[in-house]
């Protein structure tokens, strides 16, 4: 329970997949691998060291070595995460701002108050982005389906206990196992972030041709209500030991 609590948070912490490796090799107990500019600065260093005409020929070799990881760094700007990898950072983008972006709505507006999606910082907010639509899919079929449950039962099924209590009774136990499974499959697999579309968009497979600015506004909003429902028919479950309905007696 407790690794998949983490898992979860790491996810929404970071906007990474569960077996993300670029989660691993960024950590800051790992060594600083060597910057460009001190690569090129030491290939400089040693053909002067070297001869004038070596110098030469090294200063060439230094230059095409930065070009190679200013490219690789910039293909991987749409993630987040650096082609080269192993700490490089993409370059900030000076005319983004995430004040223009989809999920600006009133009231409330542009709401950031902990000033976590920083002006030209377009892969930090992609990663975000991405977390926050994959949480409020993930919530509203949660929110739903606490609802639901109350009501329908799957055959063989039918004794076990609605609310959180399902995933402790068996078959609930196994069902639940095999929902973590599938999950995984998707995320890793199926549905994986592309860096040259918009977060969380994995086309149009039921061709509802809805992909547009207000049903795109309409689905973040309605994420981020149903995260704060879930969470508290969650917290209800726990305290009071009632499922969805239940609650309402």
């Amino acid at each position: 329970m407790m690794a998949i609590i983490g898992m979860f948070f790491q996810d929404g912490l970071t906007g990474s997949a569960w077996g993300d490796w670029a989660v691993y090799t960024a950590s800051p107990l790992r060594a600083e691998p060597v910057s460009a500019a001190a690569a090129a600065a030491a290939a400089k260093a040693g053909a002067a060291a070297a001869g004038v005409g070596k110098a030469a020929a090294g200063a060439k070799a230094a230059a095409a070595g930065a070009k190679t990881v200013g490219a690789t760094t910039a293909a991987g700007a749409g993630t987040g995460k650096s082609v080269a990898g192993e700490g490089e950072q993409p370059e900030p983008s000076p005319s983004f701002d995430p004040a223009t972006e989809v999920g600006i709505t009133q009231p409330l507006g542009y709401f950031d108050p902990a000033g976590f999606c920083k002006p030209g910082d377009l892969a930090g907010f992609r990663n975000l982005r991405a977390a926050e639509i994959k949480h409020g899919r993930v919530a509203m079929m949660a929110a739903v389906g606490a609802v639901v449950q109350h009501y329908v039962k799957f055959p063989g099924f039918e004794k076990v206990p609605a609310g959180l209590d399902a995933v402790t009774v068996a078959p609930g136990t196994y069902g639940f196992a095999a929902l973590f499974a599938v999950a995984g499959a998707l995320e890793l697999g199926a549905w994986v972030e592309d860096p040259s579309k918009e977060p969380g968009n994995f086309g149009d497979p039921v061709g509802l041709n809805q992909y547009t600015l207000e049903m795109r506004d309409k689905e973040l909003n309605n994420g981020r209500m149903a995260m704060f429902a879930a969470l508290g028919i969650i917290a209800a479950n726990i305290v009071t030991g009632k499922d969805a309905i239940e609650q309402f007696s």
